[in-house]
This record gives C-alpha cells, sequence and structure tokens, in this order.
C-alpha cells in the first residue's frame, strides 16, 4: 500500500510539474488563499508542491515499506495512513512557507 502511494504522489508531481496550470483556476493545482493571491504566487506555489510532492513519495515509498515490512501488527496501515497525512501537512507547510517569503 505504501508504495502505491508513494507511486500516486510522484506521478501526480510529474503531471503537475510537466502541465502546470496557466491560469489560476479552483480545479487543478495547488489551491490555497495564498497561492491564488496573483499569478507568480500560483507559479512558484505549482512547481515547488510538485518538487515537495515528489520528496514526499519518495519518502512514503522507503519508509512505509520500512513499516510494512517491520511491522505486522492490525494497526500497521493506520500508521502508514498517519505517515501519509503528516507528509501532506509537511507539504502545505513548506509550500506556504516558501511562499509567504516569495509574498515579502
Amino acid at each position: 500500500m505504501s508504495i502505491l502511494i508513494g507511486v500516486i504522489f510522484i506521478l501526480a508531481a510529474l503531471i503537475l510539474r510537466k502541465n502546470p496550470p496557466t491560469d489560476i483556476n479552483a480545479a487543478y493545482g495547488y489551491r490555497t488563499k495564498r497561492s491564488m493571491k496573483n499569478k507568480g504566487l500560483w507559479d512558484a506555489g505549482n512547481r515547488y508542491s510538485a518538487e515537495v510532492m515528489k520528496q514526499n513519495g519518495f519518502i512514503m515509498m522507503l519508509i512505509g515499506s520500512f513499516i510494512s515490512i517491520l511491522f505486522k501488527y492490525p494497526h500497521t496501515t493506520l500508521a502508514i495512513i498517519i505517515f501519509m497525512l503528516v507528509l501532506i501537512i509537511r507539504l502545505f507547510i513548506r509550500v506556504e512557507k516558501k511562499l509567504k517569503t516569495l509574498e515579502q
């Protein structure tokens, strides 16, 4: 499961990097209040989120596989889901921090 989640993260990052949204929209791309303020932040947010998402995909594949192999408990799936949520939160924190510095 963790390998599949990691692959999904990486594929989403590659798609976002290869085909970034050209205009600010509510359907596709890294969408937060800050990233949608102007075109510069929108472009930077989408570029950087793709980079962080790819990193998170590799981290998920590595750490998630490690958790799956070493721990064969009923709560292993829950641990992987929690780890995935931590990586998603990490994505938002890193991108928003980057956008905040660009905004100033």
